[in-house]
């Protein structure tokens, strides 16, 4: 049992797991921790994001805590010639966390939160998620707008403009009041709809080029009870469900999840949706993301080794799956996902996520061509979420140009050279298409697509690289995605 469990990082979880203690750190993330290293004392060191496909060698890391030290970083790395990147949970996975001999800033312990008499909430870019929802969750208050797991920070979540899956919202800049900026010059500037405009568009969604995001104001939601339900349709009527349910007063959240067994693959799909419970009777949070994770876990990593894996989970989350959440929850409840359950460390293989979005009245033709792509290029597919999608006007960079659905999809691939050149091939194939739809590819995701092709499927690119050089000509603040886009 050792020598095949427990000293097997990958397998270690399964008696792990079996007595797993939700810690009371809040800042769990599936990337390894950063250590701060003395400037004094500049060394190379590797981080990678969660992928752990884009190592990267920067000069030094630091965890700041307050405005003062990270105005002394910014002094520091211009006067010994240095840039600055950045990080929260590391779970932009297109080289968007750091650059080659920067002065990396892991912003985790930059992270306080106050509650305001407004029922918004003011919180430093390196509060997860999880931390806002058990400071709001004390006020009987809830977030407006996340990812579907609370472990991401919000200086992360706003430089890539996320989504959530209440259809009554937006992208994540519609809830946002102001939020405060560091500029390259030391200085801190406030930026909303009214003041630095321009800053206030091109930051949110900016990937992190115009500065360091500091304090940030949210609007809020009450912390209703949601009545939870789940119902299975054949793929080809899953939208019109949606849309009919979206149309309803009392929903406000759905998401649907795709088969992906041989025999079934894309034909069918689960719909989870939560409909407001009257008079709002009091519930717990539970926002530790660890509900029945050992059988989640054991499930999911089943699926991704066999067909008979992927049948298994199907059945799995047909039969039992309701069952494993209460049938009544909060809105905090209900928007912390147990996202443990993809946590690995294989030495081979790893999963990658992307995420389309494509416009409501092209998902039928988009569905058949996702199957074609996916047996030409032997894709491993492993999951595939769809969520509504407002339109967005105010970010600069807009994935969401008019009603759309969201397809988040996890794949499986080689570590190796060859899962490369598969996802290279796979998403560029991919990008072209989309460009036919009138869809998009997200850019929170790794980049294996052309620079050509990104710039044709979001022409504000080159407005925002011109903005970068007005606010920031020397280009202190910069990533190795923008390196190889601008």
């Amino acid at each position: 049992l050792k020598f095949l469990v427990w000293d097997r990082d990958n397998h270690r979880w399964l008696i792990e797991d079996l007595y797993y203690q939700t810690p009371i750190d809040t800042k769990l993330t599936l990337s390894p921790a950063l250590t701060n290293i003395s400037l004094d004392r500049l060394r190379a060191t590797t981080i990678t994001d969660a992928s752990k496909l884009e190592p990267t060698q920067v000069a030094a890391i630091f965890q700041p805590q307050s405005v003062s030290e990270i105005r002394h970083l910014i002094a520091t790395a211009q006067s010994t010639g240095h840039k600055i990147s950045m990080s929260g949970a590391r779970h932009s996975m297109g080289g968007q966390i750091a650059a080659p001999d920067s002065i990396h800033l892991d912003m985790l312990k930059f992270d306080r939160i106050v509650y305001n008499a407004d029922t918004t909430v003011t919180v430093a870019s390196g509060a997860t998620w999880k931390q806002i929802q058990l400071e709001l969750g004390k006020h009987g208050r809830a977030v407006r707008v996340m990812q579907d797991s609370n472990i991401f920070s919000v200086g992360g979540s706003l430089s890539v403009n996320a989504h959530g899956k209440d259809p009554r919202f937006g992208s994540l800049i519609e809830s946002v009041v102001s939020f405060k900026l560091l500029n390259a010059q030391g200085a801190e500037i406030n930026c909303s709809r009214t003041e630095n405009p321009e800053l206030f568009r091109a930051t949110i969604g900016g990937m992190g080029l115009f500065g360091i995001i500091t304090n940030v104001v949210l609007k809020t939601e009450p912390n209703s009870t949601y009545k939870y339900t789940v119902v299975h349709k054949p793929i080809e009527n899953a939208i019109d469900f949606m849309e009919a349910q979206i149309k309803r007063s009392d929903l406000e959240s759905i998401e649907a999840q795709v088969s992906i067994d041989r025999d079934n693959y894309i034909k069918e799909a689960q719909i989870y949706y939560f409909d407001k419970v009257p008079n709002n009777p009091q519930r717990q949070d539970d926002v530790s993301g660890d509900n029945s994770i050992w059988l989640r876990k054991f499930v999911y990593r089943n699926s991704r080794g066999s067909n008979w894996g992927r049948q298994f989970r199907w059945f799995i989350q047909k039969q039992i799956g309701s069952q494993l959440d209460p049938q009544q929850l909060t809105r905090n409840s209900a928007m912390a996902a147990p996202f443990r359950t993809i946590q690995l460390n294989e030495a081979e293989t790893t999963d990658v996520l992307q995420e389309y979005f494509v416009p409501v009245a092209k998902v039928p033709e988009f569905l058949t061509e996702y199957r074609k792509m996916l047996a030409e290029q032997k894709m491993q597919l492993l999951n595939v979420t769809i969520r509504k999608v407002k339109p967005d006007t105010e970010a600069l960079v807009s994935y969401a140009t008019t009603d759309m659905y969201a397809f988040v999809a996890y794949y499986k691939i080689p570590k190796a050279a060859a899962g490369t050149t598969q996802m290279t091939d796979f998403t560029r194939q991919m990008m072209d298409y989309l460009q036919t739809i009138d869809g998009k590819f997200y850019l929170a995701y790794r980049g294996y697509y052309s620079r050509s092709q990104i710039h044709r499927m979001y022409p504000q690119l080159q407005i925002l690289f011109q903005l970068k050089q007005k606010y920031d000509p020397t280009e202190l603040f910069t990533n190795q995605w923008y390196l190889s886009m601008r």
